[in-house]
C-alpha cells in the first residue's frame, strides 16, 4: 500500500489504481475509471465509476465519506478494503440492467418520478432540465430504479438532452411519472411514522387528531415531497382533512402537513422551518426555508404568505359597504363648507 493520501483528487487517484488492481482479478475486462458527478441540491461529489465489458450499466461509488473517514483517522488500508468491499457487493447484486436499457424509455418509464427542488441555488442545472416551477420549487423528473445497496447511482435526473434521447416531451414524462406516483403516494400521521421507526414511541399519548402533524411521501421514502407535485393528491388530503392545511418542507424526501385551524400565524411555522433546516437537515437534503398553503375549497397551493395576503384582500372585499361609506364621507368633508372657529385665549392674553 502506499502513502495516505493528502488531497481528495490524491486520494481518488490512488483508490481508481487499487480497485482496478483487485477488482481486476475478481471480475476480469473491468475498469475503473474516476467521476465528477454532478447532482442537483449543490451535493456533488468525486467517486469511481466502474465499467464493465458485459454491457451491463456502470455503478458510481461516492468516495467522499470514505476520505472523511481517513482523515478522521481511520487507516488508509482499512478505508480501501472497505471500498473494495462495497465495490465487490455492487458488482455482484446490483439489478442487470444493461446499457440499452437505460436509453428505452419504453423500459424506463415505470421508474418515473417528479421530484421536487429549490429554485433557488439550483437555476444553472435547471436550464439544462424540463420542469416547472412550483412557486419557489421547481418540478423535475428522476428516474429511480430499486437498489440492493446504499451509495450506489440507481437514479438520474432527466436532463434536455436525455429527453431528447427518449423521443418523449415533458407533458408525456409528467403524465407517465402521476401515473406512477399516485399509487405509491402515501399521507399517514406523523405519530404513526414515528411508531414505526421506534416501537416505544408508540407508549407515548398521542395527540389530539385535530392538532395533529401528517406526513406525505412515497412508498420508499425517498424524493416523496414530490408527491405535492400531484393535484389529486392534495385534493384526496384535503377531503381526508376536511380542511385547508400548510405544507411544511421536512426535506425533499417528505413535508409535513398541519391542519389549517384559522388561528394558526404561519410566521411561527416560517421561523420553525428555518431553524430545523439549519440545525437538522442535510444541505443536500433541503427543499426551501418557506411554509406553503392548500386551500381545499378553491384547490389551490401556493405560499401560505400569498395565501394570508389573499384572504385580506378578500376580507376587504367582504367589508366593501363600509369602504364606501368611509370614502363617501372623506368626500363629504372635502367640499363642506370650512367651519372658522374662533381661537381659543390664552390666560395671559390681554
Amino acid at each position: 500500500m502506499r502513502n495516505e493520501p493528502v488531497t481528495m483528487n490524491d486520494f481518488a487517484d490512488s483508490v481508481r489504481e487499487e480497485l482496478q488492481n483487485d477488482l481486476g482479478v475478481l471480475f476480469p475486462g473491468i475498469k475503473v475509471v474516476v467521476q465528477q458527478v454532478d447532482k442537483i441540491q449543490g451535493d456533488s461529489y468525486l467517486g469511481v465509476r466502474i465499467d464493465r465489458q458485459d454491457g451491463m450499466a456502470s455503478p458510481v461509488l461516492n468516495l467522499e465519506p470514505y476520505f472523511k473517514d481517513m482523515k478522521a483517522f481511520k487507516p488508509y488500508e482499512k478505508v480501501v478494503s472497505d471500498i473494495l468491499e462495497k465495490a465487490e457487493t455492487v458488482l455482484r447484486d446490483m439489478p442487470q440492467i444493461t446499457l440499452d436499457d437505460l436509453n428505452d424509455y419504453s423500459q424506463l418509464k415505470d421508474n418515473l418520478i417528479m421530484q421536487v427542488i429549490s429554485v433557488k441555488g439550483n437555476e444553472e442545472r435547471l436550464a439544462d432540465m424540463p420542469h416547472e416551477q412550483m412557486e419557489d420549487m421547481a418540478v423535475v423528473y428522476r428516474v429511480m430504479m430499486d437498489s440492493p445497496y446504499r451509495g450506489g447511482e440507481m437514479s438520474f435526473l432527466v436532463t434536455n438532452s436525455i429527453m431528447k434521447s427518449y423521443g418523449v416531451t415533458q407533458e408525456q414524462l409528467h403524465e407517465d411519472a402521476t401515473a406512477n406516483m399516485l399509487p405509491r403516494s402515501s399521507f399517514r400521521p406523523l405519530f404513526n411514522v414515528l411508531a414505526d421507526m421506534n416501537p416505544s414511541f408508540a407508549d407515548e399519548p398521542m395527540v389530539e387528531p385535530d392538532n395533529a402533524l401528517y406526513v406525505a411521501t412515497n412508498d420508499k421514502s425517498m424524493y416523496g415531497a414530490g408527491v405535492i407535485a400531484l393535484p389529486d393528491f392534495m385534493e384526496e388530503v384535503g377531503e381526508i382533512m376536511k380542511s385547508n392545511y400548510f405544507v411544511l418542507p421536512s426535506s425533499i424526501h417528505e413535508v409535513l402537513l398541519l391542519k389549517d385551524d384559522g388561528h394558526t400565524d404561519y410566521h411561527d411555522l416560517l421561523d420553525m422551518v428555518k431553524a430545523i433546516n439549519a440545525t437538522e437537515v442535510q444541505p443536500q437534503d433541503r427543499l426551501t426555508d418557506n411554509v406553503y398553503h392548500y386551500d381545499a375549497v378553491e384547490r389551490v397551493f401556493e405560499t401560505a404568505k400569498n395565501f394570508s395576503e389573499r384572504q385580506m384582500e378578500k376580507a376587504m372585499g367582504r367589508g366593501s359597504v363600509l369602504k364606501d361609506l368611509a370614502d363617501h364621507r372623506h368626500t363629504a368633508q372635502e367640499h363642506a363648507p370650512r367651519q372658522h372657529s374662533v381661537p381659543e385665549r390664552g390666560g395671559g392674553a390681554r
